[in-house]
């Protein structure tokens, strides 16, 4: 046990040297002076330099050759596989490599966000193919490593419960049943009679209502904060999470569901198991799981009818807003409006899954032939307008909304439509248990959902798979029929 001790210490290390990195990263997306970058890069390339030493450590220990897992408990195997796994991937890229990786995000980050501006991915081009290139390379490594293809060996950086082969059926068979039904949900949406606002919410007021309704579920501003940012994200650690949203002058309600979405990430660090802090097994269960605790908050309850009932009396009383438009009948309907739109944030959950599985085609495209990254545009634009059969007029309706690439992170986007899944089977399960829910939820009283999400997911950390946790959560394994049902019942009645 002392040995398996020392190599939990060793971890422990690491995990801090993340949470550095995570507020560095932060940092670089909200506040620091444009002219920075190139110190931040400098400032990274130690943090790697220091946990390739701290793995270098435990190599020269022959630690993990040093523990017998079979005389570890349950949770320690697992916690002892995770550890290995992550061990493999220090050993086997080259530090040269990690660190070219990590230089290229970086810049290209940085490139993209000028390339925003000016609305051009010529921009960020060259920038992006050189990234990939070095994404290709650790690719190529993980894949020989582990026995599969490069693409599974991304997708398992973000999520290992799930390969491609897994949520390629998930993706048919929910492409499929949207277009099977397609029809119906437009043909139901447009009989319903809806008013457009007749005033607006300013930024103050859309950041002011969040940050109450962040209150209400238990948002702990003491251990968080909530700033702007080009795309919006929750960064940080569950001692100090970095919220960021942006606001949209079209849509009062944007930068309000961007912070919903992030707050379910952050309540979700919040709830992580204390006693395992900066273990590989007290983390978050994959990027999945992540992602529908965010989109649980954001569309499972606040996209309800019972929640605009509460927002209602709520724009009443604080912003004076008691005119038609913003009835809660007329709220739940603009709020949940189905339109084709270009932006995936900005998306509807009828086509917010195609969204996903129009990056899901791509990157399979991207991974399988490297030389296609330099024609981004071109692809993005033929295969949106498979899916959506509308024609993306610039970049930034097109491959530049979205920062995921230009970060580095290939194979992250199939969990949201995999998150999503999940937090529809999870309400559904939430539905059962708790019997005067809509009350609840129409009074305001949202501290009892935060409270079964951590008993539910929250407090378990990374000690199950997918599966696992929703089989104790739900008593069935991941089903697309849930998702399915939630989108008949709120779009087809």
């Amino acid at each position: 046990m002392f040995t398996y001790k020392k190599l939990i210490n060793f971890f422990k290390q690491l995990s801090i040297f993340d949470e550095i990195s995570s507020i560095l990263e932060w940092d670089m997306a909200t506040l620091m002076p444009l002219k920075s970058r190139s110190s931040r890069i400098k400032q990274i390339k130690v943090l790697i330099q220091r946990k390739n030493e701290i793995f270098n450590e435990i190599k020269k220990l022959n630690l993990f050759k040093k523990i017998n897992p079979s005389k570890l408990k349950k949770f320690e195997k697992r916690n002892f596989n995770l550890m290995q796994k992550e061990f493999d991937i220090f050993s086997n890229i080259p530090s040269k490599l990690m660190l070219r990786n990590q230089k290229l995000s970086v810049e290209c980050e940085g490139k993209w966000r000028e390339a925003k501006k000016n609305n051009n991915f010529n921009i960020v081009k060259k920038d992006l193919t050189n990234l990939f290139k070095s994404i290709k390379e650790k690719a190529k490594i993980l894949s020989d490593l582990w026995g599969i293809s490069e693409y599974d060996a991304l997708l398992s950086l973000y999520d290992q419960s799930f390969d491609s082969e897994d949520i390629t059926k998930f993706t048919t068979e929910i492409e499929s049943f949207i277009k099977t039904n397609y029809g119906q949900f437009i043909k139901n949406y447009k009989q319903k009679k809806i008013l457009d606002f007749d005033s607006f919410l300013s930024e103050k007021e859309q950041f002011e209502l969040s940050k109450f309704i962040m209150n209400k579920f238990n948002f702990n501003f003491n251990k968080g904060r909530v700033d702007t940012s080009l795309h919006p994200f929750c960064g940080g650690f569950s001692d100090d999470i970095r919220i960021t949203t942006r606001f949209n002058k079209k849509d009062f309600f944007s930068s309000f569901d961007a912070l919903m979405h992030e707050t379910g990430h952050a309540l979700y660090e919040f709830g992580l198991p204390k006693s395992l802090k900066n273990q590989l097994i007290g983390k978050s269960g994959g990027m999945s799981l992540h992602e529908s605790q965010s989109l649980f908050i954001e569309m499972q309850i606040t996209k309800t009818k019972e929640f605009n009932f509460f927002l209602e009396n709520l724009l009443k009383k604080k912003f004076n807003k008691s005119s038609l438009p913003w009835k809660s009948k007329n709220l739940f309907l603009k709020r949940n409006e189905i339109k084709k739109s270009f932006i995936r944030i900005e998306s509807d959950e009828v086509h917010y899954p195609l969204h996903i599985i129009h990056r899901f085609n791509i990157e399979k495209k991207l991974v399988n032939d490297e030389k296609l990254i330099s024609f981004l545009p071109d692809i993005w634009n033929a295969e949106f307008k498979k899916i959506f059969d509308l024609e993306v007029n610039s970049d930034n309706e097109g491959c530049l909304q979205d920062i995921h690439w230009f970060s580095g992170d290939f194979g992250y986007f199939p969990t949201y439509l995999i998150g999503a899944m999940i937090a529809a089977q999870l309400k559904n399960t939430l539905n059962k248990e708790v019997i005067d829910i809509n009350k609840k939820i129409k009074t305001g009283n949202f501290k009892f959902i935060t409270k079964w999400l951590n008993e539910k997911i929250h407090v378990h950390g990374n000690k199950f798979s997918v599966d696992e946790i929703l089989l104790k959560a739900s008593g069935h394994k991941l089903n697309p029929i849930f998702y399915k049902n939630h989108l008949k019942n709120r779009y087809l009645k």
